[in-house]
């Protein structure tokens, strides 16, 4: 019982830990007379920053609406800008500022594009996808109304048409690379400005480790050896990872050696802040364990933590302390198996970004 009530008030104080995590970097705010502050600007996903800029000013935490202030910007990164939008404000973030300017937008329906030129008011990019039901079957539609604005507001370069409607749904790159073309094309010798690169879809990341585990039932521990693999979507949250791989750990019995392989598959959540940055993650292990002709397969209730410290921008070093546990829904189907820790463990490795 002690234990049960350790892990449940372990994951209410990681939960809350989570939700409450800030990550404050160097950058700087527009008020609406046109002054600049500097300061640090919590850095958050992009639904939370359409709707509040929060800065800290000597130590002290100021939280903004898109009415209070005209923009934000990371030092060298993102750049937000208040704009009206369907009779309401919000924080748009500049993707590129030149002959045609791009923004963007998350909110609780999806992602929201916008254009802006010189001669042609600010306006949302249309864009529409979903399922359509005709009598008993069902296809995918999309729309295509995007490529019709776009065309417009690119008339004076038309060899750009074919490459428009090339454009099957906007999203950071593709209209990030046509705004930046279309700008060369039509600005010689004036540059425009990207203020954020687009991510990249998919992030890979690899934790080779060494480490100890020790079983419920054995006296000594045993040594542990793995790479783990760490699958982010930068765009989505950068901060969230789906975690698997493979670990092996052999024990020795009367019978012959036990030997044991874990696959993880998890989720991590990784602070990602400063050169130490703290992790956490949980989900269930797969063990797979073989004694001569015997075999057996099982999963594992399983929560990790541990700490990276960065070397450098793509290589840290790693440390984790793993734990595994008899799976709740076994325990509330079978009166028999009781919750409880099954195995520990604690390594070191390296994190490497690929």
């Amino acid at each position: 019982m002690n234990l049960k009530r350790l892990i449940v008030i372990g994951l209410f104080f990681t939960v809350n830990l989570l939700n409450a995590q800030s990550d404050f970097r160097p950058g700087y705010i527009i008020d609406n007379s046109g002054d600049t502050i500097y300061g640090e600007i919590d850095y958050r996903g992009d639904l939370m920053m359409g709707n509040a800029c929060r800065v800290k000013l000597d130590k002290t935490v100021y939280e903004y609406s898109p009415y209070d202030i005209t923009g934000f910007r990371f030092t060298g990164s993102r750049y937000y800008i208040s704009k009206d939008i369907k009779g309401k404000k919000a924080f748009v973030e500049y993707l590129i500022k030149g002959k045609l300017n791009v923004y963007y937008l998350r909110d609780n329906i999806g992602d929201h594009y916008f254009l802006e030129k010189d001669d042609l008011e600010f306006k949302e990019i249309p864009f529409t996808e979903g399922i359509r039901y005709a009598g008993n079957s069902q296809r995918f539609y999309a729309s295509t109304k995007h490529m019709g604005l776009l065309s417009y507001y690119m008339k004076d370069a038309p060899q750009f048409q074919r490459r428009i409607f090339n454009i099957k749904k906007p999203n950071h790159s593709n209209l990030i690379n046509l705004a930046e073309d279309y700008h060369n094309a039509v600005c010689k010798g004036e540059n425009c400005i990207i203020y954020e690169k687009p991510s990249p879809f998919i992030s890979l990341s690899l934790e080779p480790f060494w480490g100890l585990i020790k079983y419920s039932g054995y006296n000594q521990a045993y040594q542990e050896l793995g790479c783990n693999l760490y699958i982010g979507i930068p765009m989505a949250n950068e901060k969230l990872h789906f975690k698997t791989g493979i670990l092996y750990n052999k024990i020795p019995e009367e019978e012959g050696d036990l030997f044991v392989l874990k696959i993880p598959v998890q989720i991590q959540y990784l602070y990602q802040a400063y050169r130490i940055e703290p992790k956490v993650s949980f989900g269930v292990n797969i063990f797979m364990e073989r004694l001569n002709e015997y075999s057996n397969v099982f999963n594992t209730l399983s929560l990790n933590a541990g700490i990276n410290f960065r070397i450098n921008k793509s290589i840290s070093l790693s440390s984790g302390f793993n734990s595994d546990y008899t799976p709740l829904m076994i325990v509330l189907m079978d009166e028999d198996n009781k919750f409880g820790i099954i195995s520990y463990a604690i390594n070191l490795g390296l994190w490497i970004e690929l």
